[in-house]
């Protein structure tokens, strides 16, 4: 890995700041099609979900940084982890280095096991969590009836 980017991306814990940059993201066709959810989130949805889950131990979240810029976003819920990254920073090897820098977190957390849940469409998510020895280890299939 190249070692200007690992000291160039950081993680900082969300603040209420950055939940309209967290919601943006989560908004975004380009990440929305990767989520079981694809509907738009509305704000105050968005910010009632946030605010629930402030109270929740098993909820841990940080604003994935690139110098000083913010470059995506990353969760714990459970073992469940769920990255995104601004597109203009794809490729670039951060998302790889913000998952590295969270296993570390989860780890000062006494997190024994983290699960990415990645849709099948979604490559770049699925090559970063290759990429740092996840294993594939269930296929869900899943038929809707309506």
């Amino acid at each position: 890995m190249n070692e200007g980017i690992l000291l160039k991306v950081a993680l900082r814990k969300v603040k209420k700041k950055d939940w309209d940059y967290i919601l943006r993201l989560r908004n975004n066709k380009d990440y929305r099609q990767f989520f079981y959810n694809q509907k738009i989130i509305s704000k105050k949805e968005h910010y009632e979900y946030l605010t629930k889950q402030k109270s929740n131990p098993n909820f841990v979240n940080w604003i994935i940084t690139y110098g000083i810029n913010d470059a995506g976003y990353l969760r714990i819920l459970k073992d469940d982890v769920s990255i995104m990254i601004e597109k203009k920073y794809n490729n670039k090897g951060i998302g790889t280095t913000a998952l590295q820098l969270l296993e570390k977190e989860a780890k000062k957390l006494g997190i024994k096991k983290l699960v990415g849940r990645v849709m099948i469409h979604n490559k770049s998510s699925k090559k970063i969590f290759l990429k740092n020895s996840y294993k594939l280890r269930m296929y869900w299939l899943e038929k809707d009836l309506s």
